[in-house]
């Protein structure tokens, strides 16, 4: 079970990859056919993510994912709100890890695919055992990212993304790593 999640996020990034190349050369990015970034926009996708602490003594993976939505300023700027998380479940405990930030998603190119978000918000770090209750901590969080939009329809792109959370709260930190695959609708 152990080996499981590196070997499932390694299928992942190799599906990513055939998926990217099929898709690009299906839908060129080019000034002809531009990005259609207008109006609301949702993102949402599932992943592997690696959790860490200050004080831990290493990094631990698990499922990871996000969602996010908002509206479109510009064919550059996005403005929205966004949710990462990460969870682990073994031997009747679980940890879990969320942010809802708001989110800033950014084009350099307003008819490119790459983008980079930042955000600022609320994160939770939550502990169960099985039969024991749980416990939760509040704090400040921040999200960093970057990602690219592979258009496989007019307005609908599959998005290999990296991101990077964090939350800060009176008890201690946590920071999730997480890559994924999502879907990007304009």
């Amino acid at each position: 079970m152990k080996g499981t999640l590196p070997r499932t996020a390694l299928a992942l990034a190799v599906i990513t990859a055939c998926l990217a190349g099929s898709a690009l050369a299906q839908q060129p990015q080019h000034p002809q056919q531009p990005q259609l970034r207008r109006g609301f926009w949702f993102s949402g996708g599932l992943g592997y993510g690696s959790l860490g602490c200050k004080d831990c003594s290493g990094r631990t993976g698990a499922l990871s994912g996000n969602i996010s939505l908002g509206g479109t300023l510009s064919p550059k700027l996005l403005l929205g709100v966004s949710t990462n998380g990460w969870t682990k479940s073994e031997s009747g405990s679980t940890l879990t890890v969320g942010t809802l930030t708001a989110a800033v998603r950014f084009y350099p190119s307003p008819i490119g695919g790459f983008f980079l978000t930042g955000g600022l918000g609320l994160g939770t770090v939550s502990a169960g055992v099985s039969g024991f209750g749980s416990a939760s901590e509040t704090g400040a969080a921040a999200l960093l990212g970057l990602g690219y939009d592979i258009r496989v329809g007019r307005t609908v792109s599959l998005t290999p993304y990296w991101n990077g959370f964090a939350l800060s709260y009176s008890g201690g930190d946590a920071n999730v790593g997480q890559i994924g695959l999502g879907i990007t609708v304009h």
